[in-house]
């Protein structure tokens, strides 16, 4: 279920979930969360505007958002560009943040940021299915194998780095003894494997 607002689609469990992290722990590093989102996901708009695509709409999904192109009108190798842009702009955000911290010394926000950034930029490069590293897994399978095998290799591949991803939530849900977010995200990829027909984007 969406809410609907021009060309942009707002998932209604984003809603829920902004208010139960809000209720929970509102924070500034919430804060510096979700601007390590918008950075990543300036970095696939950047790329799309670069390549002069149009965009079609943007689904705001619990998990991340989904910006659908004209892309069957570009090259194989734009797509994957294009997945791997939103990563690698949260890595060159961290390599100027990291830059900052080495100049003027240690400070507890920057190097959180740079943190999440760092983070943030690796587990999108998971090849699961809805992550950019499982767009990027999924064309690279589409060139080289037939395409019904390509489809079953990926969902494989999705299913076997979504249970090491697994290991590592639950790892961080007790050393922590509180984040779960990582948890939350490992059930709704699961869901996008196993459910949801459309292919997703973070």
């Amino acid at each position: 279920m969406y809410v609907k607002i021009k060309k942009i689609k707002i998932h209604i469990i984003c809603l829920f979930l902004i208010l139960l992290f809000a209720s929970i722990n509102f924070s500034l590093y919430m804060l510096i969360l979700f601007l390590c989102i918008f950075i990543h996901e300036m970095g696939h708009i950047t790329f799309i505007k670069i390549n002069r695509l149009d965009i079609v709409n943007v689904e705001i999904l619990p998990f991340g958002i989904n910006i659908s192109t004209n892309s069957r009108l570009t090259a194989y190798k734009t797509d994957i560009l294009i997945a791997l842009s939103g990563p690698c702009m949260n890595l060159i955000c961290a390599a100027v943040i990291f830059s900052v911290i080495q100049i003027n010394g240690y400070h507890s926000v920057l190097f959180f940021i740079f943190l999440t950034n760092i983070i943030y930029a690796s587990i999108n490069l998971f090849p699961v299915k809805s992550l950019d590293g499982g767009k990027v897994l999924e064309i690279i399978l589409k060139i080289i194998l037939p395409e019904n095998f390509s489809h079953i290799a990926f969902s494989a591949v999705s299913a076997v780095f979504l249970g090491i991803l697994s290991v590592i939530a639950f790892f961080v849900l007790m050393v922590t003894g509180y984040n779960f977010t990582l948890i939350l995200l490992c059930c709704y990829l699961f869901y996008t494997i196993h459910f949801s027909p459309k292919h997703g984007e973070k």
